[in-house]
């Protein structure tokens, strides 16, 4: 962990030498999220509540997808430009290297401007759950933490399937974003307003239910909620080992550039 913290450092200092260009390139991320939350809020204040769900019971569901989407990508942006690195031949370089290759394209780049939009995240989330009456208890504080860890892992777990694509289509991103960017703004919501089949992909397959809908449920005390929904976020586990499996064999089956 000691060569990526060295490299986050390297990215720090040099993204500091441009100090404005920093600050104006985090305000712009942060204003888009800020209107995209705006949207939900006005949407919300119209109809009063979308599937049963309060404004400030949707603001954690989009508190943890905003914190999800934003902290994957700020550690691990070098997964976002890998298809950068397979078409120019920077990762035939990195195969020669005594360090495992998703290590590697991990430490390659850092995106320090995603901390506005962490903040964001956080003052949603606190705000929703200032807002919200939850009788607090050890296992719901857990619960919580499992949220939040989950919802990373799940967006981290996102980002290898979009590194693994770049070995059969390299210019297919846009197609991943669909499940990336895409499934920040899904899951902005709770997962149970959208169609049964669509909901069901969204929980058992690639599980962004499972990171917020569930848990929340029971945080809540809603109708039907089980003490085993608070582990839900766990199911991010057999995810991320699945997306790793992809990315081993989409590397086992790399031919290179040639160049």
């Amino acid at each position: 962990m000691s060569v990526y913290f060295k490299s986050a450092w390297m990215y720090i200092k040099s993204e500091m030498e441009y100090k404005l260009s920093f600050f104006l390139t985090m305000l712009g991320s942060m204003m888009n999220t800020l209107f995209a939350v705006l949207g939900i809020v006005f949407l919300l204040q119209k109809f009063g509540s979308v599937g049963g769900w309060s404004i400030h019971e949707v603001m954690l569901t989009t508190g943890l997808a905003i914190f999800g989407h934003a902290s994957s990508e700020m550690i691990l942006y070098g997964l976002n430009h890998f298809h950068f690195k397979v078409k120019s031949g920077v990762l035939d370089q990195m195969m020669v290297r005594p360090r495992s290759i998703i290590f590697q394209v991990v430490c390659s780049e850092f995106e320090l401007n995603k901390i506005g939009r962490l903040i964001e995240s956080v003052v949603i989330l606190i705000y929703g759950l200032l807002n919200i009456n939850i009788v607090w208890t050890p296992y719901k504080v857990l619960v919580l933490a499992l949220m939040i860890i989950g919802t990373f892992i799940l967006f981290s777990a996102l980002l290898v399937l979009k590194g693994a694509f770049c070995f059969w289509a390299i210019d297919g991103m846009e197609l991943m974003n669909i499940l990336q960017e895409g499934g920040r703004d899904l899951s902005s919501y709770p997962i149970s307003i959208y169609k049964d089949w669509f909901a069901k992909f969204f929980t058992y397959i690639v599980p962004f239910g499972m990171c917020n809908y569930f848990p929340l449920v029971f945080l809540l005390d809603k109708q039907g909620a089980t003490w085993w929904y608070g582990l839900a976020p766990l199911a991010t586990i057999p995810f991320t080992i699945a997306m790793l499996g992809l990315w081993k064999i989409g590397l086992a089956n790399y031919k290179s550039t040639g160049s």
